[in-house]
Formats: structure tokens, sequence, C-alpha cells
């Protein structure tokens, strides 16, 4: 330990970023081992606004891991199931009420996050709230983490295991020299509108040039996004609040569900299918979107980020143990992620309606600079 840095900032794990991996790795870590000194770093001052989410079934067996499950349940909305116009003209219904493993879950994500950072924190971890991630030096006992929002409010704390959880950007991970492999260029473009017929279900609907989502969210309202490339996005102006209007009009299913004219303002946030090259180092795994990143389609990133936020913490405590299981880690990232991408193939293969349009043309393989470029 370095004697510049006080005892009260030294740390066994220090997850890096607040969301469902990062707080379900430091709850695991202290259900295992409640005597650690375990801490969340969470950016975010506030309650940043998110695009609205799907827990599938599943989720309520590692909710009740995680000691989660009573408040999750008494905050969120179930969902019956999921309805598509996908591969055909007609949406058909993808029910969950016949699952073995329980209904989904609609999930505001700030409050989720919240939520779970507040259960992590009663647990014993500390959170050091608008806490960005300036710089980071690695030694023989671990790691020293430079955190704050500006040079003038800078400290660092030293952690002897870090955990990265900062998302698609795997802040920490390519501090570390790792590097994120995207598949594709998928961006979502994303407005709330007032709901009209938006029942419990979510609707996905495919269009010649991208697919559009639409779920209930609070206060009779609806997020709506439209999914597609970044590139036919900005060919089509779909950031244009205008433009995404009329395009939503034009849909035969999703239009019935909003009302179109009750549009605030349009966020974008990029949704493409990504890997890291390398997500685990000496004294550090990634976990959640910083390890992977799958397309909203799967409607499984909340899942899966609490999956491995918790198996990260078990490679954490290994490690602290002086077991290295950061390679069996590694092995069940690539399997996983290999599993999902051969998944998301053939569900995007599923629709053939529109051959020559450039959006299904790379995902069903026939475009082959698209190809060349992702591989």
């Amino acid at each position: 330990m370095r004697e510049t840095i006080a005892a009260e900032n030294v740390y066994d794990i220090v997850a890096v970023g607040g969301g469902p991996a990062g707080a379900a790795a430091a709850l695991s870590a202290l259900r295992l081992r409640p005597g650690l000194r375990v801490a969340i770093v969470e950016p975010s001052t506030r309650e940043d606004w998110r695009a609205g989410e799907s827990l599938a079934p599943g989720c309520q067996e590692i909710l009740r891991g995680l000691d989660c499950w009573e408040r999750f349940r008494a905050e969120f909305q179930e969902s019956p199931g999921t309805c598509a116009a996908w591969g055909a003209a007609t949406p058909y219904e993808n029910d969950f009420l016949f699952s073995t493993r329980g209904s989904g879950w609609h999930v505001e994500r700030a409050r989720f996050d919240a939520m779970m950072r507040a259960a992590a924190h009663e647990a014993g971890a500390e959170v050091l709230v608008g806490r960005r991630l300036r710089g980071m030096d690695r030694d023989e006992a671990g790691f020293r983490l430079r955190l704050g929002e500006s040079a003038q409010d800078e400290f660092t704390v030293w952690a002897r295991f870090a955990i990265d959880a900062t998302g698609r950007r795997a802040n920490l991970a390519a501090r570390c020299g790792s590097r994120v492999l995207a598949d594709d260029r998928l961006v979502g473009v994303c407005g709330t509108l007032a709901a009209a017929n938006c029942e419990a279900t979510t609707l996905v609907e495919a269009q010649p040039d991208g697919w559009w989502y639409s779920s209930p969210a609070p206060g009779g309202r609806a997020i709506v996004a439209w999914m597609s490339d970044a590139d036919l996005i900005r060919r089509d102006r779909m950031c244009d609040a205008e433009q995404w209007r009329d395009a939503l009009e034009r849909t035969a299913w999703t239009r019935e569900r909003v009302n179109a004219r009750d549009l605030r303002e349009l966020r974008v946030w990029t949704a493409n299918s990504q890997r890291l090259s390398r997500v685990r180092g000496d004294g550090w795994v990634a976990a959640g979107e910083a390890a992977t990143a799958y397309d909203p389609l799967s409607s499984c990133g909340i899942l899966k980020a609490l999956r491995s936020g918790k198996v990260a913490a078990f490679v954490a405590i290994d490690a602290l143990e002086g077991r290295d299981t950061s390679p069996r880690y590694e092995r069940l990232v690539a399997a996983e992620y290999a599993g999902y991408r051969e998944t998301r193939r053939k569900f995007y293969g599923q629709e053939q309606r529109w051959p020559d349009s450039p959006f299904w043309r790379r995902r069903n393989g026939k475009d082959a600079t698209w190809q060349t470029m992702n591989n």
C-alpha cells in the first residue's frame, strides 16, 4: 500500500461503474465475504435519462440471490410478453405467461440502477457518486484510481482488484490495453410520447431500413425507438424530430400505440453488438456491457449484466485469495457471446421482405463489404 493514500481510501474491490453489473458485483462480493471493503464508483450525480428496457423471465432467480427481489417487484411492472411484426406484416405474440421462469418486466433504467446501488450500499459497499475515472496506475499492490470530474476535485483510491463496469466505453479495460471489437453500427433514436393503445406488451415492428421498438413507460407515456445503422440514420435524417415523427406515422402498428405529435426530446444512443479483445488482466476483469454488449432486440442486457457482475465478483474474490480463475471467466464470456451471435443471426434471418435493403443485407450475410469490415 502506498503511504500517500489514506486508509479510508483503500478497498479490496472497486467496481468502476454504478449500473447493474457494478452493483451486482458489489452485492455478490459482500454476500460471500462480508468483511471485504468494497466500493462502487458512479460518475453521475443525478439520475440521467436512459432508454427503457425489459428484464426477461429468469430475473427472479438472480435478484433473489442478490436479496433485491422484493424491492424490485414493488417498484416495477410485469410484462406478459412481446409482440413482433417481424418476417410478416401481421404481429405475432411471444407470450411469457406459459414460461416456467415467470414473467418479464418493464424496467425504468434510472430507477433500477438507483435501487441496485442502494441495495449495495445497505449491504456495506461505499458508493462514490460523481467520481469519474480520470486515470490510473498499476503496481504490485493493485490499482491507484484517480477519480473526479476535474483536476481540481480529483482524489485517489487504491483497489486490490478492479472490476470494469463502465458500460460500452470500457474505460478501465481500455486503459489496460483492451480494444472494443464492434460487429455492427446499430444506433437507437428514442423519444417518449403519450401512450394511446400501448398495452403492457412490448412491440417490435420491422421496416425496410431498421425496426421500431415501443414499450409502456410510467405516467401514461411510452418509449419509442427507431433502430438502424448509423449511416442510414444520417442518410434519412432520423435525428430530426419531424423526420422521425413522419417515419413513425408511416408504420402499420407502432403509430397506433402512441400520439406521435406529443414527442419530447429525441435521444441517440449506441446499440451495436460488441465485445472486448480481452475481458481480463492482472488484477481486473470487465463485466456487463464493458465486456460484451448485445443488440437490444435480445432483451437480455440487464439480466446479462447482473449475471456477469455476479461472476466477476467470484473472480475478484478468488484473486484476492490467491486463485486465478479469470481464464475460465474469459472462456465463459466468449462462449456466451458466440451463442448470442448465432441467435441474433437466426432471428434477423427471419426477416426476408426487403432483400435489397442495406440494413437487412448486412445482417443476413449478403453484404460482402460489411462482413469483411466486421470480421
